[in-house]
């Protein structure tokens, strides 16, 4: 992993809540998922809900790193930072791994 891709997270705090009400709403899924195999659901069941659940996974993934792209580059542009071009290559293949 590049430095780049080890920046700390810059959020706004609006973005900070949203992420954190996507991870809640995740773990809940996550826990009725668990439950739905400890009752002995219909796999079909399951399966739909394991499915809807790496949707949401995914969805957290890109909020959080289009939230971080654009703090990040508003942060770099400010500061007149001249890596932003660098930071950007970082990002795309930290992108790419959510695909």
């Amino acid at each position: 992993m590049t430095d780049d891709a080890q920046d700390t997270l810059i959020l706004s705090e609006s973005a900070k809540n949203d992420i954190v009400t996507r991870l809640r709403r995740i773990e809940g899924q996550a826990r009725g998922v668990q439950r739905m195999v400890e009752e002995g659901r219909p796999c079909e069941d399951i399966i739909i809900q394991v499915a809807a659940l790496k949707a949401a996974v995914t969805q957290a993934g890109v909020a959080i790193a289009g939230s971080h792209l654009v703090e990040c580059v508003a942060h770099s542009v400010a500061s007149g930072e001249g890596n932003c071009r660098d930071k950007l290559s970082g990002f795309a293949r930290l992108f790419s791994k959510l695909a």
